[in-house]
């Protein structure tokens, strides 16, 4: 009996702030064509903001988002990841991405 299995191909989504570019089928986010390396929950925090760019998300919904488990606290791990992928974006451009709204929380810049 021969099976003949057809692949579903749905078209690419990509999503483009500025010169960042997500790809989430293929897990990869570019800046200026380059692809940063990014660690699974950068990746995942950058990728919430993407796609959701004009939302200001609390640090609580991050850490929810990227960790898959409940916020108790960690207020320094947010800033710190969030720094780390600023650092990165900025090896390869000098705009910020990432905006600091003080006393809620991060959103994509309204470039």
């Amino acid at each position: 009996m021969l099976v003949q299995l057809r692949k579903h191909q749905s078209p690419a989504v990509q999503i483009t702030v500025g010169e960042l570019t997500l790809e989430p089928a293929l897990h990869r986010i570019t800046v200026c064509g380059k692809e940063p390396s990014l660690t699974a929950r950068e990746y995942r925090i950058l990728e919430l903001l993407m796609k959701n760019p004009t939302k200001i998300f609390s640090k609580q919904e991050i850490y929810e988002s990227a960790w898959d488990s409940y916020y108790m606290g960690e207020d320094k791990t947010i800033n710190v990841h969030i720094s780390n992928i600023r650092q990165k974006l900025r090896r390869y451009t000098e705009q910020e991405y990432i905006e600091t709204v003080w006393g809620i929380g991060f959103r994509m810049t309204q470039a």
